[in-house]
Formats: structure tokens, sequence, C-alpha cells
């Protein structure tokens, strides 16, 4: 979604990579060339390579800093109201005048995020609202989806998505966080509305051609019968005046081109145990990385890479799980690691640049996340998808809260007599690294709590042919063997 630089720098939708200056040229100069597609006549000063700025002085260099990665939040807040000329043709803009008025410029002040991680974090938050928006929508043809990310991310088009989220972000605000997802979908169908034939033709499709509509269909349904169980057992807990764990798994098909990276349609026993499971996402980390697939939020055309060895997703995202390193700490290491933004709980469904499977599935946590009942908390896997999800708001309407595992595992247990909240715990199966750690250690705080617990997984499913009702091949033992590796994550196996 967000475009990078060969350093890894990320800028509004469709950016380019900064040009830099020749090293024989000692002198700063002026040059007239946007930094972003969209960018039309903003002058930038080159003083030497990797110093791209914003000329002192203009406004959009009293705001944003892009060699010291800063953004002067003051001075954006004084000139939010001026949107016009020079600003507005700068769709990252809407999204900062958003974000000024969801958490005031006092709180930014003090959090201090640098841009890059700034741009990444609400990148991926982006892109998981307009997926799930998309859906929402009812935009299921594959082919038409692909279109109206396109049309999403263009820098320049009425439907841009940084553009769009400050149409909606009084209703988040307010707490009216349905509201929030219904003026996204509200602008994806009227994106879809605005495809022409021409722009279906040349959309590419980043789905596998198996890919149909029930395939979304199917998902929609598994969201729907996991909250379902979900409620249906919070009810029988207040009737009879006992907590207990429920655990529900939402299945997911594999949507890209090619096969599933756990091949859970021929390999079905051989990842019934976690251990085994955790052997199968250590082979998926090791295959070769293509440039074959197009993102939905835009192309990202990338240099074939040599494959990673085993342990280095391990290594580059276990700290994300860990208690004692901070939000900003985790933004700046995917800031270094990551050209197109993904989250790291869907590293494991992700093979080469193929993303469509796991930002579905990421997308399935934001329609679960709105459907769950009132006055729960929502535990998340890392403090990077809570910050996302929820604009770093930490909650997500009607009284539900959003947090980290580890930031839930330290909060303080309710004392004798406090109403106690119903917990509701993210994983993904198969898992990022550090996840079932996680999963095990909120589990176990809720536990020790007397909380009423629910785990809900969204879980990979074979890919090819889907029924709307019944989904893909093998989708039955896909859930059995997702329930047992959930039983053991939660420890209550």
């Amino acid at each position: 979604m967000a475009a990078a630089s060969g350093s890894g720098t990320f800028l509004a939708p469709g950016a380019a990579p900064l040009r830099r200056s020749p090293k024989r040229s000692p002198r700063a100069r002026v040059r007239t060339t946007p930094t972003a597609k969209g960018q039309k006549g903003v002058r930038r000063v080159v003083s030497s390579p990797g110093q791209e700025q914003f000329p002192p002085g203009s406004t959009l260099g009293k705001m944003m800093n892009l060699r010291l990665n800063k953004i002067n939040w003051r001075v954006l807040n004084d000139a939010a109201d001026k949107l016009e000329g020079e600003l507005a043709s700068q769709p990252i803009l809407g999204l900062v005048k958003a974000e000024t008025l969801l958490r005031g410029v006092d709180a930014l002040e003090k959090e201090g995020r640098g841009y890059r991680e700034y741009i990444l974090v609400r990148s991926l938050g982006l892109k998981m609202w307009f997926t799930h928006a998309t859906t929402r929508a009812g935009v299921s043809e594959p082919r038409a989806r692909c279109a109206v990310g396109k049309a999403l991310a263009s820098p320049d088009g009425e439907f841009n998505i940084y553009r769009r989220v400050l149409a909606h972000a009084p209703l988040a605000k307010s707490g009216d966080w349905e509201g929030f997802a219904d003026g996204l979908a509200a602008d994806a169908r009227a994106a879809a509305d605005a495809v022409t034939d021409a722009d279906l033709k040349t959309a590419k499709v980043r789905y596998d051609a198996s890919v149909a509509a029930a395939h979304f269909a199917f998902l929609d349904a598994e969201i729907e019968n996991a909250v379902k169980k979900i409620e249906t057992a919070f009810e029988d807990e207040r009737e009879n005046k006992r907590n207990a764990f429920v655990s529900a798994v939402a299945l997911v098909p594999w949507l890209d081109p090619g096969t599933a990276p756990l091949s859970v349609a021929s390999e079905k026993k051989s990842v019934a145990t976690a251990s085994a499971h955790k052997n199968a996402v250590s082979s998926v980390i090791s295959a070769p990385v293509s440039d074959d697939v197009e993102s939905m939020f835009g192309k990202k055309k990338k240099k074939t890479k040599m494959p990673r060895a085993k342990g280095s997703l391990s290594n580059a995202v276990s700290p994300l799980n860990d208690a004692s390193v901070s939000l900003e700490k985790s933004l700046s290491k995917l800031v270094k690691k990551q050209a197109e933004p993904t989250f790291p709980e869907v590293d494991a469904w992700t093979v080469g640049e193929k993303q469509a499977t796991g930002s579905d599935a990421v997308a399935a946590a934001v329609a679960a996340a709105l459907r769950l009942p009132t006055g729960c908390v929502f535990v998340v896997p890392t403090d990077v998808f809570a910050s996302a999800m929820t604009f770093d708001l930490g909650e997500i309407g009607l009284n539900r809260r959003v947090v980290s595992a580890a930031a839930f595992a330290k909060e303080s247990s309710p004392k004798e007599g406090e109403e106690k909240e119903k917990v509701v715990i993210l994983a993904f199966d198969p898992a990022g690294a550090g996840a079932d750690a996680a999963v095990a250690a909120a589990a176990a705080k809720a536990k020790a709590s007397a909380a009423s617990t629910a785990l809900l997984t969204v879980a990979l499913a074979p890919g090819g042919a889907c029924d709307a009702a019944e989904g893909p091949e093998g989708a039955a033992e896909a859930r059995a063997e997702a329930l047992e590796r959930a039983a053991a994550r939660a420890g209550v196996a």
C-alpha cells in the first residue's frame, strides 16, 4: 500500500523512490520533482544523498522533515484548515488531519513517532480497514476487488484512502465504529460503481484463478458463525453463573496463486500437533520470493530475493510479542525490514510477495471485532496490530477495548467484587513467531482472573474451488486441526 524507497522509507501510496543528487555536486539545489505521484509542483531541496526534504520554510517543510524522520504536529494542526493549493496535492495530509482530530496534538507530540513509522502503522491499518470495507460493500468478484483496490490507492483519485478516512474519522472519534466501517464501505462501493470495463480489463488480479465470490461468502459466514459461538457461550455462562473457556475458528481459504503454505490439502495429518505446525511454518519461511503478484493496494514490483534461512522470521519479529519492547521500537524494526507493509502476525501466510490471503485474514479480524459483544476486551497478538486497528485509540466502540497480548498479561487483575471483562483472544493459525507464547500468557492471565474467555482463531484452509457453505475441500479437517492447536496454545489441551 505504501511505497518505499530503496532504503525502506515509507511515503504516500504510489510514491516513487526519492531521487538523490550525484555525489559530485556539493552544493544544495532546488528541484520541482514531485516526491510522490500526485504531488505536483512541490519543490524539494536535495543537499546530499539521503538528505532529501521539503524546502526549508515551506509549509510542508515545517510539517514534515524527511531527513530527520520527524513530524511537527503543532504546525500541521495550525495549517489543518488550509489544505489547499500546495497541500491539496498531498493525500497523506488528509490522514494526518484525521489523526489530529482523533487523538489531539498534545498526545501526538508527546508520542514523538517518526514519519516513517507513522506511515507504516497507518498503512497497515488502512489496508486492514479498506480490505474489510471492500468485502462489507459486497464487492466479491476477484477482478473487481483488485480494480477497487487500485482506485483506493491512487494518489490522484477521488477515492484515495488517505483522503477518505478523514471524512469518517469523526465517527470513530465518537465511538461509532460501525458507522466508521459503513462509511469506508460506502467509499469502496462508490469506487466499485465507478470502475469501467477498461479498468477491469487492465486490473491485475492477485487472486488464484479458482477464487470466486463463493470464497468471500464462505469467509464472511465463518466469521459470523465463530462470533455467534462465542456470544452463545458467554450467554450460557451468565445464565449458569460460571466462567468457562470456549474456542472458535474462522477459516480463511487460500486465495493466492499456487499452493497454500502448509499444504493443508495434502498434508492434513502432518500438522496435527503444535510442533509439526511450527516445523511447517519454518519450511514456509525458506520458500523463494517471487515478484509475480500485484498488491490490491498498488503495484509492488520487487526484485527476486534469495530464500531466507530457517529461523530468520523468528529473529526478525519475535521481539514484537515481547512486553519489554515498545510499540515505537517495534515499528522501527518493521520499517527497516519491509518494503510492502504486512503484519508480522501473518508472515507465515505469505509466500514471496503473495499477500492476498494474509490481507483477508487480517480483515477478518476487523470484521470479527465489530461483531463482538459489548463490554469485552479484544486481545490481539501484538501492539502493532492494536495500534493499526484502532488508530491508537485502544478501543473499537461499545465499550470494547483492544490491547496486545503482552499488555493484557501485565494488567492488574480485577479486585474482589469488581466486574470482570469478557476476554476474546485473537490468534492466527499458522501463527507468527512468538505468538503462541503471547496467547498462552494472555489465556493464563484471563484464567487467573476468572474471566469468561474465548479464543478466536483465524485459521488457514486449503485453496481451490470453494462452496459458499461448506468451504474448500478439506475445510472440515483444517477446522478440527486448528481447534486442536488452539487448545494447545491456550493451555487447555
